[in-house]
């Protein structure tokens, strides 16, 4: 074998190679033994389902997935995302304001959550692991505090349904429902 040939086997039979490709045929095992399973699986609209259930968690794994990369962590995704929602839901229903409004806030508010945490992390060097849990503790708290510890209803917002319940994938792909 010629050093080019073996390149590719070494790459393959790496540990990491061999755990990627195991986690694959993981998946691709799960669907056929589903497949078999249920008739109704592999329909288009369950795989629709499945991927509307997941898309919350995929963005959030998405972003996390830059921040593991760098080398660090960040436990306070989740609970940011709820005093997100918390706070688009203070200016939606509480205070009557218009849905771009309520989408703005949670960005802003998202965003200024995230800058504190960066700066306790790169400029006051305190470890990513303390400065987030202590990030998470803060919006629990926050977030019982601000919604009373009641949850925030929808109702008053009419265009609300349409970013909540709607799906974007027909206008992407015409033929999925």
């Amino acid at each position: 074998m010629t050093k080019e040939t073996q390149a590719p086997a070494k790459v393959l039979l790496s540990s990491s190679a061999r755990q990627k490709l195991l986690a694959f045929a993981s998946l691709l095992g799960l669907m056929i033994f589903f497949s078999f399973a249920s008739p109704a699986f592999m329909q288009t609209d369950n795989m629709v389902s499945i991927l509307q259930a997941t898309a919350v968690n995929g963005v959030l794994a998405i972003a996390c997935t830059f921040v593991i990369i760098t080398g660090g962590i960040d436990l306070s995704v989740g609970t940011l995302m709820t005093f997100c929602a918390v706070m688009a839901g203070v200016v939606l229903t509480y205070w009557g304001l218009p849905l771009p409004l309520g989408i703005l806030a949670a960005l802003v508010f998202g965003a200024l959550c995230g800058f504190t945490s960066g700066v306790l992390i790169a400029k006051l060097k305190i470890p990513p692991f303390i400065a987030t849990l202590g990030m998470m503790m803060l919006l629990k708290g926050l977030s019982l505090v601000i919604s009373g510890t009641k949850p925030i209803y929808f109702n008053d917002t009419p265009d609300f349904p349409v970013i909540s319940q709607e799906s974007l994938i027909g206008y992407f792909i015409p033929s999925l429902p």
